[in-house]
Parts: structure tokens; C-alpha cells; sequence
């Protein structure tokens, strides 16, 4: 039965789906929407979140966007998110905090500022200092999948074995191993040696950045959202997805779509993303992805199951909620 524990929230098997909320005091995110430029607003906008049921919130540093240039130094970004974590954790003492930071020092001075978890989106490939510090704290970890180098394979295969790689990492350095969520990667995520975060080269164009000329990368997309069941079923893991306002939903509603006018889009993937299986959802959006998840999440019930037995499940669900 997949099932972790993310700080102090349980996700997976027997869990609801769960909600992580994105918070970045990163100015050049891409959605500008997501933004808090001070201590108060980042406090106000969990305030808000944690009203409309989000379970852990996600704090970003620098945005990692392959296809702008977005890299600053490990000393602000430390100057960036620790005081807002400080801040998070005075204010709300049972908040679960995750660090969105693939650097060790950072990392570091986040769980030592209170937080509990890194999310960390290299899959613990781009500093390899960072396992050592998560396994140091106790924390708990969500790893994105990331190959190294492109490989060949279809997206599922290749993204369960980069996944594969990183979870022996983590519990080959004292990882917890019940303290490990997987994240597939929505997002056109490059292999490690072509992006420029890492490489410090220029931002990536064109529809096939993953390494290959077979799948551009919103067939990419798409394809890891319709296969979550098959990632989390071979990996034996709970899958967290971040689809929010994700460049991939332009290209598949077929129109010119900025961040701010993809919001029905996302909840729509994020509620097949359920469907297919998702564990938790990472979203810019609280309140309306929490009602697209439990929608999802009580349909899910039903996949499979005779109409007596739908119907029990959803009883009991929806009694459940109401008490």
C-alpha cells in the first residue's frame, strides 16, 4: 500500500488526495499570480490557503523554468525563504512546510528554519549534498523524476526509471522510507545535462527539450498524467502531481493561453490526474482545486466497481465528509 508521511500529513493509500499549496517569493516565477514580496502577504496567503483546506504549503525560492533565465545566487534564495518560513511556522506551529529547492545549503537553512520537507525537482541528481541534509533532519522528501542524460524509451518507462534511480539514492543514504513521495514531472522538465539551470546555458526552445524527437514535451506531459497509475503501481509510492497553470495546458486547449486564463484547464487535469490514480495535487489554486479533487477523488470510487458497490463507496464517502 503506497502511503508517506509528509511532515506531519499522512498521503496515500487510506489519505484523501491531498492539497499543496504554492507559495514563491521568487519574483520571476511564471505566474506572477503565485508571488508574495513580503513576510505579511506570504502569511495572509497561507492564512487563506489553510482556510480553504490546503494540507502542506510549498515555499519556492528561484524558479527553476528551463526556458527563462531565472538563476540566482544560494545566498538569496536563503535570504528569500527563511524569513518566510520562520515567519509560517511562528504563526501556524502545525503547518507542514516544504522547501521547493534543489540545493543543499538552502535546504539546510530551510529545515533549520522550520520546515519539514524538501521538494526537491533535480530528484536529488543537481547538488548531491542534498540527500545528506534531508537524511540529517529526518525530513521527509518529494522527489521529481529527472534523468541525467535523455535515454531512450517511451515517457512512463523512462520516467519510472529516473525515479527508480533517485529512490535508491535517498534510502541508500537514510532517506526515510516511509518519507518519500514521488513526483512525476509535469512541465517540461529537461534531462540534467541539457538544462540550463545547471548547465548555465541558454533558455530552452522549440517542442523537444526532453532529449528525444519523439515526444514533444506536452505529448510528454500528457502521456505521464494518463500513466500516473502505472508510475505509482511500479514504483509502489504516492504520487504527488503539479499541473497548475502548466505551459502544456496552452498547447492542449488550443488557443494563445497565459498563466492567468488556465485555471479551468488545470482543475481539469488535476482532477484526471486523480482519476488516474494521484495521490496529492500541487496547485496555485486552494479552494477550486480542492472542490475538482473531491469531485474526482469520490468518482475514483467507482472505476471498476457494479453499481451496488459505487454506490456503498459513495455513502460512506460523502457521510464521512459531512460529519
Amino acid at each position: 500500500m503506497p502511503r508517506a508521511l509528509l511532515g506531519r500529513v499522512w498521503v496515500g493509500d487510506g489519505e484523501p488526495v491531498r492539497i499543496v499549496g504554492v507559495i514563491n517569493v521568487s519574483p520571476e516565477s511564471f505566474f506572477k499570480g503565485s508571488v508574495r514580496r513580503s513576510v505579511d502577504e506570504v502569511v495572509k496567503a497561507a492564512e487563506s490557503m489553510i482556510a480553504n483546506g490546503v494540507d502542506v504549503i510549498d515555499i519556492g525560492g528561484m524558479s527553476t523554468a528551463p526556458y527563462n533565465k531565472t538563476v540566482i545566487s544560494a545566498d538569496e534564495e536563503i535570504n528569500r525563504v527563511v524569513p518566510v518560513i520562520k515567519a509560517l511556522k511562528s504563526e501556524f506551529p502545525e503547518l507542514t512546510i516544504s522547501i521547493d529547492t534543489f540545493r543543499a545549503g538552502v535546504a539546510e537553512a530551510a529545515l533549520e528554519a522550520g520546515a519539514d520537507v524538501v521538494n526537491d525537482v533535480t530528484g536529488l541528481k543537481g547538488d548531491r549534498d542534498i540527500v545528506r541534509v534531508i537524511a540529517d533532519h529526518g525530513a521527509s522528501v518529494i522527489i521529481m523524476a529527472r534523468e541525467r542524460a535523455p535515454s531512450q524509451g517511451d515517457p512512463i518507462s523512462r520516467t519510472v526509471n529516473a525515479l527508480r534511480e533517485s529512490i535508491e539514492a535517498a534510502l541508500g543514504s537514510g532517506v526515510k522510507d516511509d518519507g518519500i513521495v514521488i513526483d512525476p514531472g509535469v512541465g517540461a522538465w529537461p534531462p540534467l545535462s541539457i538544462d540550463p539551470i545547471l548547465t548555465g546555458g541558454e533558455p530552452l526552445r522549440g517542442d523537444y527539450i526532453r532529449g528525444d524527437k519523439t515526444y514533444p514535451w506536452y505529448s510528454w506531459d500528457s502521456i505521464i498524467i494518463t500513466g500516473i497509475g502505472r508510475i505509482r503501481s511500479e514504483l509502489n509510492r504516492p504520487v504527488l502531481v503539479g499541473i497548475s497553470r502548466k505551459s502544456f495546458l496552452e498547447r492542449l486547449m488550443r488557443r494563445r493561453a497565459p498563466p492567468e486564463e488556465r485555471l479551468f484547464a488545470s482543475v481539469a487535469a488535476e482532477a484526471i490526474a486523480v482519476l488516474m490514480g494521484a495521490d496529492a495535487v500541487r496547485t496555485h489554486n486552494i479552494g477550486e482545486s480542492r472542490d475538482a479533487v473531491r469531485v474526482a477523488e469520490a468518482l475514483r470510487q467507482c472505476l471498476g466497481k457494479d453499481p451496488s458497490k459505487c454506490n456503498e463507496e459513495l455513502i460512506r464517502l460523502v457521510n464521512a465528509g459531512n460529519r
